[in-house]
């Protein structure tokens, strides 16, 4: 993992995203809307049916295709020395935030057949901190947990 640090002394061990797995159904709506709209456009007879098309077609790939797309390239997950953080938004807003001393856990699910896992932070208290289809999940959830062991004991010592 790959380290820098930030102006307060919080060393930020790495940036994440989802799983890039989560634009393969915008991408194939993406080519399927362009197919049928290549498909369709020649053969309509009056301008207005292009027009509608087009029209459908537009809406249709800014909400299938262009929402999810923002989406996936505005939210992250920022692992570093004082607390988890997790981003959304075009702003990048801090949507919810745990520090290493408030987590009592931490447990993965993975789908079957799914490239990526659901690492669930427990908190000592408050609502558990999800972080959704993450990449080599059993992986970064034993490196996590491994932090915190180490954590404990440096506070020991």
């Amino acid at each position: 993992m790959s380290t820098t640090e930030s102006t307060f002394g919080e060393i930020e061990f790495a940036s994440l995203r989802r799983h890039g797995s989560a634009l393969v159904l915008p991408v194939l709506l993406l080519g399927l809307l362009a197919t049928l709209f290549f498909f369709l456009d020649p053969r309509l007879p009056e301008a207005w049916q292009h027009q509608a098309l087009l029209g459908f077609v537009l809406v249709a790939v800014f909400i299938f295709w262009l929402v999810p797309s923002v989406r996936y390239f505005t939210n992250r997950y920022v692992i570093s020395s004082n607390r988890i953080i997790v981003f959304r938004g075009l702003s990048s807003k801090v949507l919810d935030q745990v520090s290493w001393s408030e987590i009592s856990g931490i447990s993965v699910s993975k789908s079957f057949l799914s490239l990526a896992g659901d690492i669930q932070i427990h908190r000592e208290f408050g609502q558990d901190l999800v972080l959704k289809r993450v990449s080599r999940a059993k992986k970064l959830a034993k490196e996590i947990e491994r932090y915190l062991v180490s954590r404990s004991k440096n506070r020991v010592n």
